[in-house]
């Protein structure tokens, strides 16, 4: 069935989009309810059921990158698909439209500081998903330290426009000035390439090691997978002679899975804005006109 002004009927299951797929509209769940859901190591989590007056979809004709989530009917649902032509056709013959959409982006805005990706170790929540990215990774970061004995820790985030690998959140001994590598440099830059978590107790050792302030003797580190590729690290180091285990990494490695979700995310809040930044402008020059 064609999307008309009334919408088209998605029966309970079907899929609106998949992760990864290419986008040229955005959605109003008109009747019914959508379900958000986004892949990880463990399987799929599912990120945000969407109501009706829910918008969603959006960012994807604005980034022009791949859908980041895929979007499920859940129970039978009305959905209207509105691309970009059409969009602005109806913000030109009703320049409110803008400030409708941005009040339901900011309703997802809030909802996101609500969402949690959960690692059950013990039946404690070990992750909640903040929408600033510094913020989040603090949280992770002080979260795993909660579970893995360590003297060092850190998450590296990829700077795309830079081209390196950055600190975004640490403890133990400060890097002065703080640590950046490109692709590929430094046990960290590599992981960020081949992608594969790693234990090293004897770093001294390994080659690609850069040394620091601190004496490090071994060292976890556990790539952040997103949707394109590896986008950062988790570092964690130790100072004496009492090394990780296989259970470390395995651990981190888990902890890794629901880090990606969160910092993503955050990713995604800072996009929102720009999206927001987006409709602001076409409704400025609608006003001049």
């Amino acid at each position: 069935m064609k999307d008309d002004e009334l919408g088209r009927v998605y029966s309970e299951g079907e899929i609106i989009f998949r992760e990864g797929d290419e986008g040229d509209r955005m959605y109003v769940v008109q009747a019914g309810k959508v379900s958000i859901t986004k892949k990880a190591a463990s399987g799929e989590v599912t990120i945000a059921t969407l109501e009706p007056g829910e918008i969603f979809g959006e960012m994807a004709m604005f980034d022009r990158l791949p859908r980041s989530a895929t979007a499920t009917a859940f129970g039978e649902a009305r959905i209207l698909g509105i691309d970009k032509k059409k969009l602005f056709q109806s913000i030109g013959r009703d320049p409110t439209l803008v400030f409708k959409l941005i009040e339901s982006m900011s309703r997802r805005i809030r909802r996101l500081d609500e969402e949690f990706a959960k690692l059950n170790k013990g039946k404690k929540e070990l992750l909640k998903i903040f929408v600033d990215i510094d913020e989040t990774c603090n949280f992770i970061l002080e979260e795993a330290k909660n579970f893995i004995n360590a003297d060092n820790g850190s998450i590296m985030l990829y700077d795309e426009n830079e081209k390196r690998l950055a600190i975004k959140a640490a403890f133990g001994a400060e890097w002065k000035p703080k640590l950046e590598l490109s692709q590929g440099e430094g046990i960290a830059g590599d992981i960020l390439k081949t992608g594969k978590a790693e234990l090293i107790n004897n770093v001294c050792l390994d080659p690609r090691f850069k040394t620091g302030p601190s004496d490090i003797v071994s060292v976890l580190c556990v790539p952040l997978k997103g949707k394109n590729g590896n986008f950062g690290v988790i570092n964690m180091s130790k100072n004496s002679e009492k090394l990780f285990s296989i259970e470390d990494l395995k651990l981190l490695r888990t902890i890794s899975n629901y880090a990606s979700i969160a910092i993503e995310n955050a990713m995604n809040f800072t996009r929102l804005h720009h999206v927001t930044d987006e409709f602001l402008r076409h409704a400025t020059m609608l006003d001049m006109w």
